[in-house]
């Protein structure tokens, strides 16, 4: 089954059987990942939702330290679960501004 190579080398032969359950493993494993959907708890960095919302991370971020956005933090990393994010969109279309009005003061 072992054979030495010249360069110290050993080299493992295989039964045949092996061999194809280890290929039909290998296709399995393939066509099982191409199939598994996103993970839809996944988190997003910040960098991540500032691409998606055109917001700056930095921005984020500092909101997210005030307590104003929906985040999670572990140790010093910022991340955003899809429910912050639904939040977050909620929170912008609450906070805009109606528009001001002038009143003539004689």
């Amino acid at each position: 089954m072992e054979s030495a190579d010249s360069g110290g080398l050993v080299r493992v032969v295989l039964p045949d059987e092996v061999v194809e359950c280890l290929a039909a493993l290998t296709t399995l494993a393939r066509t099982w990942t191409e199939r598994v959907p996103a993970d839809p708890d996944a988190l997003l960095t910040a960098e991540q939702l500032g691409e998606l919302l055109q917001l700056s991370p930095r921005t984020l971020k500092d909101q997210a330290a005030a307590g104003v956005l929906p985040h999670h933090r572990f140790g010093k990393h910022y991340r955003f679960s899809r429910n912050d994010i639904s939040a977050i969109l909620r929170l912008t279309q609450q906070s805009e501004k109606p528009q001001r009005r002038r009143l003539n003061i004689l």
